[in-house]
């Protein structure tokens, strides 16, 4: 029976590359995978074929996305494909292909699929040196958008170990609540604004601290980004595919703050299924999306947006992330010529701004539809196709604007409890001052007052310590 899947999992991928099946074949291959129950490693295999974006495509045309995802879904809970075993299958496939971009003085800098997967079992290692790493670990981030950050979050998605990153725009005081309110056990500090809240609620909290940042000695008792990594060099029996395999589907895996403003944050618990399963329904309602695509990101790594679509949606795809050197509007148009992105996600502020920037040069409703389009092409590095505006209102007139000059700028709306997203505009299907349609795998409903209630695999179903909050209701969230 194995080798038969097996068989009928190569030719299908072949099949999809060659744009040559249809969706009635490959539901009927997901059928077949759930009724003969396959190992785990076949399983595996046909999820890792389900994210090239030819498959989605053949999904997405037939109207087949709740059905695929639900089958998907089946298949994620019975194998415990988490996402150390999604990222460890990107590195094998994309090998050489760059993961990660960062700009160092005005110049890019990469790190390969391989190279990641590298390293972050490297960072893995090196957490094994704390004595008390167990079940009861919690790891902080207090850091800035950097790589060396990002290399901690992905270590402990891939191999279980509960991470919090914590939100920069916080008070002191919120911040040593979250501390405490997570039990964090180890925390990793970078950046300016990282460090400068560390250095006001240290003396509160006795537990290791880790800079990220790139120091040659020790600051205020931070043990070095290098002296970090050495901890592990020790570690030789370490078994990457057992350790994968003892994560489970259902572990509580991150907690994400909101940010608050006069009350304490809330913590929003997300376990591997919310996360992965998130991951396949934005493929399905993106098909386009691919590995060719790279990520243009100054999105804060402790908001869902910029961890859980942009971060860890770029590997989905076996895409690329690249860090942007600075929020800031200007050094984004450095940004966009540097890194040549396909794909830019923002708050409207930012699609504002590339408007009128274009309005100051070119007379907008006079003007030559060429001429406006290579100035557009100009200014955001000549290969941008898709954008998404999200987290306030946008005119719908700019959204229109990008959209008639081949910027295929999306609507969305979401939330940190859904891992993010609810409801995105179509590709190529945009209503006027609209959010769009549910995404795969969503219930969406309006109680009689116009309160919106939403389930899904990717809807987190608790806050932290917080057992009887009226919000979750029979597997809702109002």
């Amino acid at each position: 029976m194995s080798t038969d899947l097996q068989l009928r999992i190569n030719q299908a991928r072949k099949s999809a590359k060659e744009n040559n099946i249809n969706s009635h074949e490959l539901v009927k291959l997901l059928d077949d995978c759930l009724s003969q129950m396959p190992s785990p490693s076949i399983i595996h295999e046909i999820l890792d074929f389900s994210h090239i974006n030819t498959v989605s495509k053949i999904i997405y045309k037939s109207n087949n996305q709740n059905i695929w995802l639900h089958k998907i879904i089946q298949l994620i809970k019975i194998s415990n494909y988490n996402f150390g075993i999604l990222l460890k299958q990107r590195a094998k496939l994309y090998d050489k292909k760059d993961a990660i971009i960062w700009i160092n003085n005005g110049r890019k800098k990469t790190i390969s699929y391989h190279a990641l997967w590298e390293k972050i079992v490297r960072v893995r290692k090196a957490l094994s040196h704390f004595e008390n790493l167990s079940n009861n670990t919690s790891i902080g981030l207090l850091t800035n958008n950097q790589v060396n950050g990002a290399l901690v979050d992905l270590a402990c998605l891939s191999f279980g170990i509960k991470v919090i990153p914590i939100p920069l725009n916080l008070t002191p005081q919120h911040v040593s609540y979250i501390i405490n309110h997570a039990e964090i056990t180890q925390i990793f500090i970078g950046g300016e604004k990282g460090t400068s809240l560390w250095n006001e609620v240290r003396t509160q909290h006795d537990f290791p601290s880790i800079s990220l940042d790139d120091l040659e000695e020790s600051e205020s008792g931070l043990i070095t980004w290098e002296a970090f990594l050495e901890l592990g060099n020790s570690i030789n029996d370490f078994d990457i595919n057992s350790h994968l395999m003892n994560v489970k589907i259902n572990k509580n895996q991150s907690i994400m703050y909101t940010s608050g403003t006069t009350a304490n944050p809330k913590g929003i618990v997300f376990n591997q299924l919310n996360i992965i399963s998130k991951r396949f329904a934005r493929g399905l309602a993106l098909p386009d999306i691919g590995s060719d695509d790279i990520f243009l990101c100054y999105l804060p790594l402790f908001h869902t947006f910029g961890r859980f679509f942009e971060l860890m949606g770029s590997i989905y795809w076996g895409a690329c992330y690249a860090f942007a050197e600075s929020p800031a509007f200007n050094s984004l148009l450095k940004d966009f010529k540097l890194i040549q992105p396909t794909i830019f996600i923002s708050i409207p502020k930012r699609w504002v701004q590339l408007y009128e920037l274009i309005e100051t040069k070119l007379e907008i409703d006079n003007e030559n539809e060429d001429k406006i389009e290579n100035y557009l092409k100009n200014i955001t590095g000549g290969n941008l196709k898709w954008g998404l505006s999200a987290a306030g209102y946008l005119d719908s007139d700019i959204f229109t604007f990008f959209q008639h000059h081949k910027i295929n700028l999306l609507s969305g709306y979401g939330m940190t409890e859904a891992t993010g997203g609810i409801t995105m505009t179509p590709p190529d299907d945009y209503r006027k001052d609209s959010v769009g349609r549910a995404l795969p795998g969503i219930e969406l409903k309006l109680k009689e007052d116009g309160e919106l209630y939403i389930r899904g695999p990717y809807v987190c179903s608790q806050y932290h310590k917080e057992e009887n909050s009226e919000v979750f209701k029979n597997g809702w969230f109002y």
